[in-house]
């Protein structure tokens, strides 16, 4: 069923113009709602409630298994993009001299982990310039054809600059067929796309939750293949392990780890408040429905393409981009601090490697893209 706007779920003021979402995502009523209590929680750790923050960790695993159709089992907690690649990268196998493929400019928490890898495997960084054409498909494809030395490849859904999306689905299969490792930073896809792990079948899929998962800061989800259960985490903390001994009775060590991907769960995952808010936040996605969501978005998008091509701006074409956001290219440099100024107006939006990328979400409206780009035209008029 088709959504309507759902801005009264929000807690975003009718006169804020927030196209921000790939940046930050606002949480819905109901988990802040969740951060409320939790906060009083905190504040009064011996009572009851506490005791429930076991069942909300297991309920998020459920929730993100859900959003993915993967196995709860193989999900871990995780508090950052950065931590999710780290434990891929110690994971993956890499042959001495093998290359690992990236994006140009993909975001830096999936690149660093990777660059560090290759120097010290031997390896090489094979970078697949960006298209001319928008069609990160096709150049990725042509990349894995061209070079039979690939060893790991690692890719978003959605490239992060300007909404440019990766047809996984076409890919996955180049990728399975070189042999290669398949990790995916899907922190600007899941929540608002489709993911499908079942038929994709990656080694490794990371998410931080504070974007388009609505969820606090600080959370976010790691798929993990059945394959990899039994790999390295890159930290060893008390409550991914079974104690020989309970820690009432001694120092709680142990050599045996947590079942399913528990291992890799980050140390303090357990947070009392973001918890809470992650599993209303979730729960929240789940009732309006992923393609439900994107289906909105879509022709607010267009609405956006439509409007920045009339004024001889570039934008990903729409066979090639996103349907939740999209980066504008204007024919002049744009002022370093135009998200400052269009701030002060109530106009909120982010600056990514040169371009204006713009991320609504269910509290928008089509008809606030005119308002959006009677905003743009009055500052770049200025720095024009």
């Amino acid at each position: 069923m088709a959504l309507d706007c759902q801005a009264d779920l929000f807690e975003v003021p009718g006169h804020i113009l927030y196209f921000n979402c790939a940046a930050q995502g606002p949480a819905p009523k109901r988990a802040a709602d969740a951060g409320r209590r939790a906060v009083e929680r905190k504040s009064r750790p011996w009572e009851k409630a506490r005791q429930d923050l076991s069942a909300e960790m297991e309920r998020t695993r459920v929730q993100f298994a859900a959003l993915i159709n993967g196995d709860p089992e193989c999900v871990a907690l995780t508090g950052a993009t950065s931590y999710g690649i780290a434990i891929a990268a110690r994971n993956m196998k890499l042959v001495r001299g093998q290359a690992i493929l990236v994006l140009e400019s993909q975001f830096p928490s999936n690149y660093y982990a990777w660059q560090r890898l290759a120097a010290a495997r031997g390896g090489t960084l094979r970078v697949v310039k960006r298209p001319t054409d928008g069609d990160w498909t096709s150049a990725v494809l042509e990349a894995l054809a061209a070079d039979s030395n690939i060893g790991v490849v690692t890719l978003p859904q959605v490239h992060w600059v300007d909404g440019g999306v990766l047809d996984l689905a076409r890919i996955a299969p180049a990728v399975h067929a070189l042999g290669a490792g398949f990790v995916i930073d899907a922190t600007q896809s899941i929540g608002a796309m489709p993911f499908d792990v079942a038929s994709l079948d990656p080694d490794f899929v990371t998410c931080s939750a504070y974007k388009w998962l609505l969820s606090p800061d600080q959370t976010g989800y790691l798929y993990v293949a059945p394959r990899h259960l039994d790999g390295e985490p890159v930290e060893h903390n008390h409550a991914a392990r079974v104690g020989t001994v309970p820690m009432t009775h001694g120092p709680g060590y142990g050599d045996r780890f947590k079942p399913g991907a528990r291992r890799y769960d980050q140390g303090a995952a357990d947070a009392m408040i973001h918890m809470p808010m992650a599993v209303a936040a979730m729960d929240q996605l789940l009732a309006w429905g992923v393609p439900e969501i994107g289906g909105y978005l879509a022709p607010i998008i267009d609405r956006i393409a439509d409007q920045a091509e009339l004024r001889g701006w570039s934008v990903p074409p729409k066979a090639h981009r996103s349907p939740h956001f999209i980066g504008l290219s204007v024919p002049h440099p744009v002022a370093s601090d135009l998200d400052v100024r269009l701030a002060k107006e109530d106009v909120y939006l982010s600056l990514r490697d040169g371009r204006i990328r713009i991320a609504p979400h269910l509290f928008n409206r089509v008809e606030q893209v005119e308002a959006l780009f009677a905003a743009l035209d009055r500052h770049l008029r200025k720095a024009a």
